[in-house]
């Protein structure tokens, strides 16, 4: 092996502080012709090595195995599988009971709260009548089938449409929401949209009932739906009646009269399933009234059965 000066290699690498390329020639001459290949000894060999081992066993304790998951910390919680809920004729049964209980609860609880007079209020009541009949039917149609009557209002409807829409009429003063300055116009606006998504939701059902019998028992349903939702029409549009006087009708529904007839415009097209908006409520500081859009009921607020465990 090759000699080098030590002490000139020493005074090379303290010069190496400053970067003049006067220290980097001094340490190219102080090793110049050494062989260092030969200069590492056994024990400095073994020296690295054991650096070399030691740091893959802290590899090793840091994670390093055969596993290739994530490392988290904790427990994470087990996943719940959702539950096969098929849309039979049963749950359509239910869904549709749980619509009547809808209109059930807001005719009980405008007739409690006196929020109606003469001809609006025996309306509700006429209304109430039917909707508990239909309630009935479509229990009873689901018994026949082997499934449990549900006789409860739609929980999903009930907390996103229902409830919020009776607060914005009567007023809540723990969530600072004030009465609606007329209490009778909005619960006829609401009953509309109540009697008109009734209406769709019966019409939405037909050709999803398997059972032929099932779909003519919706279609009768549904047609007094509509009628309500039509007769309330005209109570919140009076402007919106038409006379048929002059009209080409045939002559099976002439009348011999010299009073015309009248017969009221439907605001939208016939058999529409589209949301339904409503304007409920007091005015804010800027004039604007809450709009509420009904719906017929989705996936998610179909009545199953296995509900029935879970409540």
């Amino acid at each position: 092996m090759n000699d080098f000066n030590r002490d000139e290699l020493r005074r090379a690498l303290r010069d190496t502080g400053d970067n003049s390329s006067n220290s980097l020639d001094a340490i190219v001459r102080a090793t110049s012709g050494m062989n260092f290949s030969r200069s590492l000894s056994r024990r400095r060999f073994f020296l690295g090595t054991g650096a070399t081992v030691s740091f893959a066993a802290l590899v090793a304790a840091c994670g390093g195995s055969e596993k290739t998951g994530i490392a988290r910390l904790g427990n994470a919680p087990t996943p719940n599988e959702l539950v096969e809920a098929d849309v039979t004729d049963i749950a359509l049964l239910r869904t549709a009971t749980s619509l009547e209980h809808n209109a059930i609860f807001v005719y009980e609880a405008v007739a409690e709260a006196g929020l109606l007079s003469g001809d609006a209020a025996e309306i509700a009541k006429r209304f109430l009548a039917d909707h508990k009949s239909h309630a009935e039917a479509t229990a009873s149609l689901t018994t026949e089938l082997g499934g449990k009557a549900y006789t409860d209002p739609n929980p999903r409807l009930q907390s996103i449409y229902i409830e919020p829409a009776l607060k914005l009429i009567v007023g809540d003063e723990a969530s600072g929401i004030p009465a609606t300055d007329d209490p009778a116009a909005d619960v006829l606006a609401l009953a509309y949209a109540l009697e008109t998504i009734a209406g769709a939701t019966y019409q939405a059902y037909v050709p999803l009932l398997d059972d032929k019998s099932l779909r003519a028992a919706a279609m009768g349903i549904g047609d007094q739906e509509a009628r309500h939702a039509a007769l309330l029409g005209v109570v919140l549009n009076p402007s919106r009646l038409v006379s048929s006087f002059g009209l080409p009708l045939s002559a099976e529904y002439q009348e011999d009269t010299d009073v015309p007839a009248v017969a009221y415009a439907s605001p939208s097209a016939f058999g529409t399933q589209a949301p339904v908006p409503v304007i409920l409520g007091a005015a804010n500081e800027s004039g604007i009234r809450t709009t509420v859009n009904l719906e017929t009921p989705s996936l998610n607020s179909m009545v199953y059965e296995y509900l029935d465990a879970e409540g």
